[in-house]
């Protein structure tokens, strides 16, 4: 499963890991491409919002 981000103009796609966080059990993601990890409660915190479909995908409703 992916989650993204926009940033910076940009769409930023993060994966879910299956592995969870020391603090709270929190699910831990990856950046595409990369080995890093943060929480979901991180990744939140620092955008504050998450989507689930890449921003050029997204439906309105």
């Amino acid at each position: 499963m992916s989650l993204y981000i926009h940033h910076d103009g940009r769409a930023h796609e993060f994966t879910v890991t299956g592995d969870l966080g020391a603090i709270r059990n929190a699910p831990l993601l990856a950046p595409a491409g990369s080995d890093a990890r943060i929480s979901l409660h991180q990744l939140l915190a620092i955008y504050g919002a998450i989507h689930t479909q890449p921003p050029t995908e997204r439906t309105t409703t």
